[in-house]
């Protein structure tokens, strides 16, 4: 009579490592890319506000601005250093009814890594008017 066998034979304990081993791979690379997803995610919201400053700074009247221009600085946020460029340019918005928009500008801020200008981390845009061109409509209105 022979004896039943008790245990695994070696081809089933290699199988069953080499299917660990992948799982454990996945599970690591998938760790990897969400540590990474994080941090990229976190740079781009620290940039954007970045951004979101220098815009409201213009919006505040903290920084007046006045006509098409190009303006660069350097910010800290959260303990990064963030270089960033506006771009002000003369607006011509596709506005479906015949609107007279003189001084309208069209303000885009890019925010780069401090040294680093090939791809911006992000970017912002708006449409400014400034009120000094808002004055002058209204006196040209008054007449």
């Amino acid at each position: 009579m022979t004896r039943p066998s008790r245990g695994f034979t070696l081809m089933e304990v290699l199988v069953a490592v080499a299917i660990l081993a992948t799982a454990l791979a996945a599970a690591i690379r998938v760790g990897s890319q969400a540590a990474g997803n994080t941090v990229e995610l976190r740079e781009r919201a620290y940039a954007g506000w970045v951004a979101e400053n220098e815009l409201a700074r213009i919006q505040s009247g903290m920084q007046p601005l006045d006509g098409a221009t190009v303006r660069n600085g350097s910010a800290e946020m959260a303990g990064m250093e963030w270089d960033w460029e506006l771009t002000a340019e003369e607006a011509d918005p596709p506005v479906p009814v015949d609107l007279e928009l003189a001084g309208l500008l069209e303000l885009q801020v890019a925010v780069y890594r401090s040294g680093e200008t090939e791809r911006p981390v992000a970017t912002r845009s708006l449409w400014y008017r400034s009120p000094r061109a808002e004055l002058e409509d209204d006196e040209a209105n008054d007449d």
